[in-house]
Order: C-alpha cells, then sequence, then structure tokens
C-alpha cells in the first residue's frame, strides 16, 4: 500500500513469517546436540532435520558437527540447513563428498557449493561434470557458474558437447553467469544445437555475455523453427543493442503470434538506434496500441529507447499523423517526462493534429510549471474526458512547496460548475491546496460544511496543503474537532499540525483544560504540528503539565506534542521519561526525540544536524541499552536522523542485539548518518560485514543504507549475488543498491538477467527502472497502523514501513496504535514484507 507523507492515515499491515525462523526456546539447540551425539541413528537424523530452525549464530557448530556424521541421512539434512542458514564453512566441509558412491551426497555436495561460493570448489567441481549421474553433472555445471572464477571456464567449455542436453543447458547458464569473453565463440557453435531448449539457451548466454561477435549468429536464430528459441534470440539481440539486427527484426514486429511481436517491439526498443525507432513508430496505432491512455508494448518499447525516441516523435507530431498515433506519440513524451518538449504538445494540439485529452495526457508527465495556464483552459471543459484529464494534470503539474496563485481562480470557478461530478470538485478542492496560494482558502472553507464526505475530507485536506496563512480557516477546523465523523476530526488535526497559526495553538491550549467533550487525540494532534511551528515556552509548561495527569493512548500524544515544541522547557519533563518504568513512555520519547534536535532553519534538510543544547542525542544513546527491544529499536532509528558520525561506534554494536528490528534499525542509522556525512566509506566499513547478516530484515536495511550513501561493498559481488539468490525484500534492495551505484559490465549483466528473468515483478522493475533522486526535505508523518482485515489501530502493532529512500523502520507501534516520525524523507512510503516476526512486540503477532 502507498501512502502520502503529508496526511495522517491508517496503514492496514498484515506483516507474514513465512520465510522466517520459529521463535527457539533456549532449550531447542542443546536437544538438538543431544540428539545429535545419540548412538541411535533414527535420533541423529530426527535432530539433524530440526537444525534449520536455528539461527546461524546457534547452528553453525551443530551443522558442522552433523556433516561428518558417519548416517548420510543425517549428512544430507544438515547439507540442507547449512545452504538454509547460509553456514560459509560447510561447502569446504562437503567437497569430499563429489567422490562418494552416493549419488545423493554428490547432487547434495553441488548444491551446497551453488549456495555457498568457495574458490576452492572449482577443481573437484570441475571433475564432477563427468560425473555418471546426469543430475550431478548439470548440478556441478550450475555450481560453478556460481563460483564467480576465471577458472572455471575451461572446464564448462570442455563438457559443452555433453551428451545430455539438460547438462548442455546448465552449462551455457553457468558460462553467461560467469561473463568471460572466452565463451563466446564456443557458445556461438552451439546456437544449431539439435535440442530447442538448449539453443535457447545458448542464445540467452550470448545476450548476457554482451559479445557483440554473436550478433550475426543471433540473426540466424530468428529463423529457426521453435518460438521460444526465436524469442531468446530478439531478446540477446536487444541486450546487445545490435543495430545491425534492425532489419532482420522489423518483418517480425507483424507477427500475429503475440509473444514473437512483443519479443521483437523489446529487442528494437533495447536497441534503440533511429532506424529501430522508426521501424517501432509505424506500429504506433496498431491492435495492441488502439488504447490513447494505456500503455501498450510498443510504447514500452519506445520508453526504452531513450532520447532518439522523444526526438524522433516530436518530429512526427510536427506533421499530420493520425488522431491515435499522435495520441500515442504523447503518451511516449509525457511517460519519458520529456519537458522540454512540452511545448511542441502544445503546438500540436492547438493545430488540432493531437486531440486535447491525448495533449493533457502528455502534458501531465512532461509539462512544467509554464504549462498549467494551459491545462486550466480545459479544466471545465465540456467534455468529461477531457476534463479527467486536464484534472490530473494539474494535479500532476501543481506543487504546493512552489506556490501558483495564477490557478485559484480558474479553480475556483470550476467549482461552481453544475457539471462536474462530487468527485471532480473533490479533486477540484485538492487542486487548490496544491495551488500552496493562501487566498485559496476563501473558496475552499465553505466546502467543509458539504454534506458530502469524500468532498469534506478534500477540501480539509487542501487547507493543510495551504500552510500556514492569515488564520482565516482555523475556526473552521477547529469546529470540526467536535465533528461525529472520526475521519473527519482527524483530518481536521492533520490540517490544523500543518496549517493553524497562534491563534489555533492558543484555542487548543485552552480546549486542554475545557470540560467540553472533544476528540483529544485529534486535538494532541493539532497541538503538537503547530507548536513544532509556533512554539512557546507556555504552551510547553502546559504540555508538561498535562502529560502528569494523560494515561493510556492520550499520553503517547502528549509526549509526542512536548517533544515537537522547541523551547528548553520541555527538556526537564522528557529527561524523566527516560527513566519511566513503563516502556511505552519510553519508547515514545525515543521516537519523537528526534524532533528536539535543531534543523538547518525551517527546511528541515537532511544536513547533519547541530549540536543540540537540549542534549537530546544523549538521551538517545542512553535509550539504546534500553531494556526493552522495541525501545532500542526505536533508539537506533531515531539516532539516524538524529546522529553525526561520532555515534557510529555505539550504533554498530546494536548488530549484536538478538531483536531483528534493533539491528535493521541500526543499519539505516548508519546509512543515514553516512549519506549525510557525505562520506560513504562510513557505510562500506560498518555495513559490508553485515550483508551475511542471517535476518532478512537486517540485510535489506544493510543494502539501502550502502545505496542510500552511494556505496558498494569491494567490486560488488556481494550485492550481486543476493539480488540473484536471496528472498524478495532483500532481492529488492540489492536492486536499488546495485542501479543507484553501477560499477561495472558485471552489474549491468546482473541488473538484466534481474529484469528478464526475476520470479518478482516488483524487483524486475526496481532492476529495470532509473530510481527517483532521495529528495533533501523531510517532513513530520504519523501513521496509524492497524493489523489484518481491521480498520481499527491497533496497538503494539508490528510494522515494517519502506521509505522513499529504501530504508525499512520497523518496530511496533504505540498505545494509539500510531507510528510518529518525525524527519521522513519526502516521497512515498510502502509496506515492506518481511520474513521475519518482530519479536518484543507488547501486543497481536502477525
Amino acid at each position: 500500500m502507498i501512502v502520502n507523507h503529508r496526511v495522517s492515515l491508517l496503514l492496514v499491515l498484515g506483516l507474514y513469517a513465512a520465510d522466517a525462523k520459529a521463535l527457539v526456546w533456549p532449550d531447542v539447540p542443546e536437544r538438538i546436540e543431544h540428539g545429535l551425539a545419540s548412538q541411535d541413528p533414527n535420533a541423529r537424523r530426527m535432530a539433524a532435520r530440526e537444525l534449520r530452525t536455528l539461527t546461524r549464530s546457534t547452528g553453525i557448530e551443530l551443522v558442522m558437527k552433523a556433516l561428518v556424521d558417519p548416517d548420510a541421512e543425517v549428512r544430507l539434512a544438515a547439507a540442507e540447513a547449512a545452504t538454509s542458514l547460509r553456514v560459509l564453512p560447510a561447502t569446504e566441509a562437503v567437497l569430499g563428498w563429489l567422490g562418494d558412491r552416493d549419488a545423493r551426497l554428490r547432487l547434495e555436495a553441488c548444491e551446497v557449493a551453488r549456495a555457498l561460493p568457495e574458490p576452492r570448489a572449482v577443481p573437484p567441481l570441475a571433475r564432477a561434470l563427468s560425473d555418471a549421474d546426469v543430475a550431478v553433472r548439470a548440478a556441478a555445471a550450475a555450481a560453478l557458474g556460481e563460483q564467480a572464477s576465471s577458472d572455471a571456464v575451461a572446464p564448462l567449455l570442455g563438457r559443452l558437447d555433453d551428451a545430455s542436453p539438460v547438462v548442455r543447458v546448465e552449462i551455457a547458464q553457468a558460462l553467461a553467469k560467469l561473463g568471460d569473453a572466452r565463451a563466446v565463440v564456443p557458445l556461438v557453435g552451439k546456437v544449431q544445437d539439435s535440442v530447442s531448449e538448449v539453443r535457447a539457451a545458448v542464445a540467452r548466454a550470448l545476450g548476457e555475455l554482451g559479445d557483440a561477435r554473436a550478433s550475426q549468429a543471433l540473426v540466424l536464430v530468428l529463423r529457426d523453427s521453435v518460438d521460444e528459441v526465436r524469442i531468446e534470440a530478439l531478446a540477446a539481440l536487444g541486450r546487445l543493442r545490435a543495430a545491425d539486427a534492425v532489419d532482420a527484426i522489423a518483418p517480425l514486429v507483424q507477427e500475429r503470434k503475440p509473444a514473437l511481436h512483443q519479443a521483437a517491439l523489446s529487442a528494437l526498443g533495447h536497441i534503440g538506434s533511429r532506424e529501430a525507432v522508426r521501424v517501432l513508430i509505424g506500429s504506433l496505432g496498431a491492435a495492441d496500441d488502439a488504447n490513447a491512455s494505456q500503455r501498450s508494448p510498443v510504447r514500452d518499447a519506445l520508453l526504452s529507447a531513450g532520447p532518439v525516441a522523444v526526438t524522433e516523435l516530436t518530429t512526427l507530431l510536427s506533421g499530420s499523423p493520425p488522431p491515435l498515433v499522435a495520441a500515442s506519440a504523447a503518451w511516449v513524451i509525457g511517460a519519458a517526462h520529456a519537458d522540454s518538449h512540452a511545448s511542441d504538445l502544445i503546438a500540436a494540439m492547438r493545430r488540432g493534429v493531437l486531440p486535447a485529452a491525448a495533449a493533457l495526457r502528455g502534458l501531465g508527465g512532461a509539462g512544467s510549471a509554464d504549462s498549467i495556464a494551459v491545462v486550466l483552459e480545459f479544466v471545465d471543459d465540456s467534455n468529461a474526458a477531457v476534463r479527467t484529464e486536464a484534472l490530473s494534470a494539474a494535479g500532476a503539474l501543481l506543487d504546493p512547496a512552489r506556490p501558483d496563485g495564477r490557478a485559484v481562480e480558474p479553480l475556483a470557478a470550476t467549482l461552481a460548475d453544475v457539471r462536474l461530478s462530487l468527485g471532480e470538485r473533490a479533486t477540484v478542492a485538492t487542486l487548490l491546496g496544491k495551488t500552496g496560494a493562501a487566498r485559496a482558502a476563501t473558496a475552499l472553507v465553505p466546502l467543509l460544511s458539504v454534506k458530502d464526505v469524500p468532498l469534506r475530507l478534500s477540501a480539509i485536506d487542501a487547507l493543510g496543503m495551504l500552510g500556514p496563512g492569515d488564520g482565516s480557516s482555523d475556526a473552521a477546523l477547529l469546529k470540526l474537532l467536535r465533528d461525529p465523523d472520526a475521519g473527519v476530526r482527524l483530518h481536521a488535526a492533520v490540517a490544523l499540525a500543518d496549517a493553524g497559526g497562534i491563534a489555533a495553538r492558543e484555542a487548543l491550549l485552552g480546549k486542554l483544560d475545557a470540560g467540553e467533550e472533544i476528540d483529544r487525540a485529534a486535538l494532541l494532534t493539532a497541538l503538537g504540528g503547530i507548536v513544532s511551528r509556533q512554539p512557546s515556552t507556555a504552551a510547553t509548561e502546559r504540555l508538561a503539565r498535562a502529560l502528569d495527569v494523560a494515561a493510556g493512548p492520550e499520553r503517547d500524544a502528549v509526549i509526542i506534542a512536548l517533544a515537537r515544541s522547541h523551547p528548553p522547557a520541555a527538556f526537564p519533563a522528557l529527561t524523566a521519561l527516560a527513566r519511566s518504568p513503563d516502556a511505552d513512555d519510553r519508547r515514545t520519547l525515543t521516537t519523537a526525540l528526534a524532533s528536539h534536535v535543531p534543523r538547518d532553519a525551517a527546511s528541515e534538510s537532511r544536513a547533519l544536524p547541530t549540536p543540540s543544547p537540549t542534549e537530546a542525542p544523549s538521551l538517545l544513546l542512553a535509550t539504546l541499552r534500553d531494556s526493552d527491544g522495541t525501545v532500542r529499536a526505536e533508539a537506533a532509528w531515531a539516532l539516524g536522523e538524529a546522529g553525526s558520525p561520532s555515534q557510529l561506534s555505539a550504533l554498530e554494536s546494536l548488530f549484536a542485539d538478538a531483536e531483528p528490528a534493533v539491528a535493521a534499525n541500526a543499519a539505516a542509522a548508519v546509512g543515514r548518518i553516512a549519506e549525510r556525512a557525505k562520506d560513504g566509506s562510513l557505510a562500506v566499513r560498518i555495513l559490508c560485514p553485515k550483508l551475511e547478516d542471517e535476518r532478512a530484515l537486517v540485510r535489506v536495511n544493510v543494502l539501502a543504507g550502502l545505496s542510500l550513501s552511494g556505496s558498494r561493498c569491494a567490486d560488488g559481488a556481494s550485492e550481486r549475488r543476493l539480488l540473484a539468490t536471496d528472498v524478495d525484500p532483500v532481492r529488492a534492495a540489492a536492486a536499488l543498491a546495485i542501479v543507484r551505484s553501477r560499477k561495472s559490465a558485471d552489474d549491468v549483466r546482473a541488473l538484466e538477467r534481474c529484469v528478464n528473468g526475476d520470479r518478482s515483478g516488483a524487483v524486475a522493475r526496481r532492476c529495470r527502472d532509473a530510481p527517483r533522486p532521495v529528495s533533501l526535505v523531510t517532513h513530520s508523518v504519523e501513521i496509524y497502523v492497524a493489523v489484518g482485515s481491521s480498520s481499527a489501530p491497533s496497538p503494539h502493532a508490528p510494522f515494517a514501513i519502506e521509505g522513499a529512500d529504501g530504508l525499512v523502520h520497523a518496530g511496533v507501534a504505540d498505545r494509539r496504535g500510531a507510528v510518529f516520525d518525525p524527519m521522513a524523507p519526502d516521497g512515498e512510503l510502502s509496506l515492506q514484507r518481511v520474513g521475519e516476526r518482530l519479536r518484543g512486540a507488547a501486543g497481536p503477532t502477525p
């Protein structure tokens, strides 16, 4: 689920632990050790099968012991556990099995070597390529491909004519992974293999090797009688950027078989030459490109071609193409965010060549602030489709951070148009907020009393987007804090937090003492935001007194509001909370302490914090040693937001913490501090050794921290291995690390393999797409967490939320069922599914 930072939200979580280790009771390792020492083979087998339930730290010694057991069944179970737990010394221990008479042991030795590469494994694996058992030979070939050793190339080439097609396929794939140019010519000789699966594997391997010498051989493969082979050849030619193959590929664009047709388009898009682009343009408006508003294979291919395609499409629009072709061209220009060509879209629309709806769709992606005037001409168009595109484009172009008063009057006038549906009016209200112009409040305040709840909520949120103004909307928003609808109260509180002024602050402080019925959680949410912008000693003292009597969920809201106020008067109360016997108090304090560290001016930039007169960093360092794991987790996360390089040693010690969330948040903190310090070497020194951590959540943040600081480990082999072999969240993080900092041709090949073959579409997209720059701007954000299908916030619910910078914040919600982050990077938040249970949660487990 994707959420917007500037709104306090309900985020429905469903963390799962599908690939997690179950909770390991203290006596389990002792029981397994006792079982492995038994004289009864059955007892040892049962114990060996339990090895996979251990953590690596508790299981490594027992696994190594079981690998030398005299019973084959015990050794096989231990080998599977070694792979699962990533017990690196296991590979050398099993190499002797390659000479065993039991084919199962030989096969398992290959599997261990494949999962846990070891340079010394190459010679025995090379000998295993001559094994009598086909499965062993195939497994040995696959294992050699994972060893990242040039010594593996020669033995693989020597077996390229193996009698078994299965083995030949594995050899071709292994040679592709090794990326050695010596394999190109021998593989070219196998493009005419008698078995189609081998021919397909060879074509794929030649593409991954990226050597132009293979181009002509692959062109010949385009005539193969088997479609799957031709598709692999097309993909390979695309990877090779084989401009000399365009003429051979062009006829396949007209293929009626969808798979071949799409493969040809994709290949031309990857080639990206002017000739390839012109062939693609000839397919615009065809049967599978008939929907003007949706992506299609040919549009995707043109996007892949990059600037050359945009130039050719702009030239096309300067002529007189058919309307559907022109609409497709505008779609691609918009999707490419080619803002320098917005004027070409407008000119084509004015000439009547480009339909208005298509032009507006393109401007939504390729437009700039200068385009908004043109877009506003159509927000009240009589054609509903044109209105929809105009409103969508305006939403993409307006940014409250860059106020644009030109849009206020046209949008305000549009609100009165009787042709607009309630949904369209809600969109217009949102756009008024996105103008960032204070005078838009005049049109929005009347909407606060309409009956339609979605329209009211849009108007409330829009007032919040306008930010602090003359206070003209404060009274109306304050009134909504007594609305019977909880959603309305929450949105009003958030709008006040973002836009309320001094008068609203004083009114809210007065309501703290009043006996009137009011949603105190909403009141405190609003007050916390206002005092962070309009602090006063009196307000801080009033909140400190409220803390003395607050209990339960309200207490968390008071703590956060108090921490967000900046005067030194807040600090005595915060210091006392650090000594509270209640872990909930200490955790919420820790969460909010980053608010108490001064930022650069009002921009809330990601620069290193200045020394704090309130000694907040000292408190955070103390909470890193808290007895409660959830407090330590929040302390690690907050120190990443408020800390400096001098605190890295304290964070480094947290990697030994038994709680996954603590170590994971520590990794995130290291990455954030290194990024602010502009010193990637800090991240490399601390994080690279942790890439082998047994906890997926930790590996995710280690990779994200490295990518945030623009760093890689050595030659990047570790990141490439994790991209190829780990669980989905870790592969996604590895992809981001590689994409943000490509080091070599090996990186390019790894990303291409991911794009073309990863089992997760989300991971493949991350490998394919250029990452968005991480914004230097941060915002405070409050997220309400629910578990499962419930819509009610769940106190102490576990969460793992990925920010726009790729870091995952893990922990448990407070007593309100909320998560507060005072310095979330600008952008999107998304639920991150990690295969680990967040232990230490005081409430429901996932």
